[in-house]
């Protein structure tokens, strides 16, 4: 008996149903066939007392059970809500007229409202139907109160209302107990998704970390970055676990050689991408002793470009990367560099100079051209900065707007009475206030070098 109730509670549920509609379903299909046998229990008592249009009356409403079914069975379920609302009103209506006050049929009319708001997600269909249904309700209370019933009433009839609060309260219990242990299950579903949800996102999380592991392994630590310089400071906040942005040094023929690097993404895939550049510029400057910046971007782009198989074809990637590379001869003061999109500053005297960068990236472009490289001399008291975007490009501050880099030059000039160990401090304290609880978007790199 068990496994037939289900059976039909499930009619027309098919596994890519969503949780809202089976739930409709299995409540539309258990209603359906309560009432089917409600019907079937007036028409036998139609036809044994001769009542003979109120047993044609029933039967109608049993054909349409069955044929509400048959729609549901074939996934026309709008169809069927709507249809078993509208035979439901003429069925009410029709036992009024037979039957006045005699078994109180009309009250079933309270029941429209419910039955509206969980068949329709449209307000304004729920709306109509609830207005109709109250008129409805209204005229029918009105017939039997001036009109007299089509068959006479007889005493037993009075009994009659039991049957139908019976029928009404187990249209309640149904829809309750289904309603709760659909929501059981679905409950009992999304735990067991939250636990295989948790346990991959902790088997993602420990392979992220061995892979910033793995790159911090081949990015220089902030302190080897600056035992290469008595007075320099390294901002470096990667917005997920690994970084897109990189900074790199090496130590050359008397010469150190420093870049700061902002790849095409972040995370796990400008992970890679970071790891890629790190492992070129080492082959490059270490292995093959090439010592020009200019000439170290033209073959990293070209080793990019070869290894990442760039052929400039319609929906290829573009990775890359925006690179400032600077060489700095030991005992001199000449700087000598080479950048692929992003800016090198000099601050100088109170004021904080730009040197422009070749306007492509260091890796396919449109129009490769090889990269320019100036020299610059430097002055007493000099500083150079190198940063990628992620510092200028966040947004915070009382309006939501990005920080831009006019007011990231001008919070380095009001830092330069500070030491450049310090400056790092107060960049990263201006980074966090701007942000607020707002996410950062990107990665952050920023170097201060004094000579």
């Amino acid at each position: 008996m068990k496994k037939f109730l289900s059976n039909i509670a499930n009619i027309g549920i098919t596994g890519e149903i969503g949780f809202e509609l089976r739930n409709k379903l299995r409540v539309f299909n258990s209603a359906n066939m309560v009432i089917f046998l409600i019907s079937f229990f007036y028409c036998l008592v139609g036809i044994t007392n001769g009542f003979y249009i109120a047993a044609c009356v029933t039967g109608y409403s049993m054909a349409s059970n069955v044929f509400a079914f048959c729609l549901v069975k074939h996934k026309k379920y709008d169809f069927a809500f709507h249809y078993t609302i509208w035979y439901g009103f003429a069925f009410l209506t029709a036992f009024s007229s037979l039957f006045g006050k005699a078994n109180n049929s009309y009250y079933y009319f309270l029941f429209m409202p419910v039955a509206c708001n969980i068949l329709f997600d449209k307000k304004g269909i729920t709306v109509t139907y609830v207005v109709i249904s109250a008129l409805l309700m209204i005229a029918n209370v009105y017939w039997v109160d001036n009109y007299q019933p089509y068959y006479p009433t007889r005493a037993w009839m009075l009994y009659m209302s039991y049957p139908n609060i019976l029928g009404a309260a187990m249209l309640i219990f149904l829809g309750v107990r289904l309603f709760k242990v659909e929501n059981h299950k679905y409950a009992n579903q999304i735990e067991e998704q939250k636990e295989v949800l948790e346990e991959k996102n902790r088997e993602i999380t420990d392979s992220i970390n061995y892979a910033k592991r793995i790159q911090s392994a081949l990015i220089p630590s902030e302190e080897e970055f600056t035992r290469h310089f008595k007075e320099s400071f390294v901002l470096f906040k990667p917005k997920d676990i690994v970084s897109g942005d990189f900074y790199w040094v090496t130590k050359k023929n008397g010469m150190i050689f420093y870049a700061t690097a902002d790849c095409t993404g972040h995370g796990v895939p400008g992970g890679f991408m970071t790891m890629l550049g790190v492992s070129f510029l080492d082959q490059i400057i270490n292995d093959s002793n090439i010592l020009e910046p200019a000439r170290v971007l033209d073959i990293l782009r070209d080793r990019l470009i070869s290894t990442l198989k760039q052929t400039g074809n319609a929906g290829e990637n573009k990775d890359g990367m925006d690179i400032v590379l600077c060489r700095i001869e030991e005992g001199s003061k000449k700087l000598t560099y080479s950048a692929a999109n992003n800016s090198l500053y000099i601050y100088r005297d109170g004021s904080f100079n730009e040197y422009k960068p070749d306007k492509q990236p260091c890796g396919f472009y449109h129009e490769l051209k090889p990269f320019t490289q100036k020299e610059i001399d430097l002055q007493p008291g000099d500083v150079i900065y190198t940063f990628t975007d992620g510092f200028a490009d966040q947004f915070g501050g009382p309006k939501g707007k990005k920080f831009k880099y006019k007011k990231l030059e001008q919070a380095i000039i009001d830092f330069q009475v500070r030491p450049l160990s310090e400056q790092r401090n107060e960049l990263n304290r201006s980074f966090e206030n701007w942000r607020g609880n707002l996410e950062q978007i990107d990665d952050v790199c920023i170097i201060g070098i004094r000579l």
